[in-house]
């Protein structure tokens, strides 16, 4: 439902650019250089797609929807023993920016904008896989219990602003292009909660909260395929 949510405002704001295009893309009394339409597939930090309308020869429009999601099943070693990692990272945001490229001849630009994020979480579950011996006595996994930690940015605007290569309606049919960035959100929610033999680790929480005050920056590094449409 979250992700609808989300989807669904980047498909009204499209309908809306389409109806701007519609209107005014043929009129060359507006602008210098008729308004183009651009798609772009991001992959990279934020996966999805953008929609883009050209306002001036130097300065291009962006509606943009990210969605991710990835499961981690896995084993790692800490302090010499083997854990089980199970969780998840799950985003979704829609955002509307601009690009700018100050170079005629160059597809140098800088971007910037603003997102909503519907979802921003990371969930992490460790289990210990071994027994343990404490002292005579040793207990199985499932006696030890496990570790549960998330990173929630919850629901919020997110500014962002970057530098990159590559034009969103490139002058060819299709381009390709590479961002690098940075979203600034607010400090995440964290929670960490510990069951039965490791239920002291919930007393870490507010601790841990604090080393993490300052994570308020959210990476962007995509590469971009790009399709002009008209």
């Amino acid at each position: 439902m979250k992700r609808r949510t989300t989807l669904s405002l980047f498909l009204l704001c499209t309908f809306f650019i389409n109806c701007v295009y519609t209107t005014f893309g043929q009129d060359s009394t507006l602008v210098n250089t008729p308004h183009k339409l651009g798609f772009a597939l991001n992959l990279g930090t934020t996966p999805g797609i953008d929609i883009a309308y050209k306002l001036s020869p130097k300065i291009t429009a962006r509606l943009g929807f990210s969605y991710f999601k990835y499961n981690v099943n896995s084993t790692t070693n800490t302090s010499d023993e083997e854990v089980k990692l199970a969780g998840d990272v799950d985003m979704a945001m829609a955002g509307l920016s601009f690009e700018y490229h100050p170079f005629k001849k160059s597809s140098f630009k800088l971007f910037g904008g603003t997102s909503y994020i519907d979802k921003g979480k990371v969930s992490v579950v460790v289990t210990p896989t071994g027994t343990y011996t404490f002292g005579s006595t040793t207990f199985t996994p499932d006696e030890i219990g496990n570790v549960k930690f998330s990173v929630d940015y919850g629901k919020k605007i997110a500014p962002f602003a970057g530098i990159g290569f590559g034009r969103t309606i490139p002058k060819s049919r299709i381009g390709f292009g590479f961002e690098v960035g940075t979203y600034y959100t607010q400090s995440p929610v964290v929670t960490l909660t510990g069951e039965k033999r490791l239920s002291s680790m919930s007393e870490q929480q507010a601790k841990v909260q604090e080393n993490m005050k300052d994570w308020q920056y959210w990476p962007i590094v995509n590469l971009r395929l790009a399709v002009r449409l008209d």
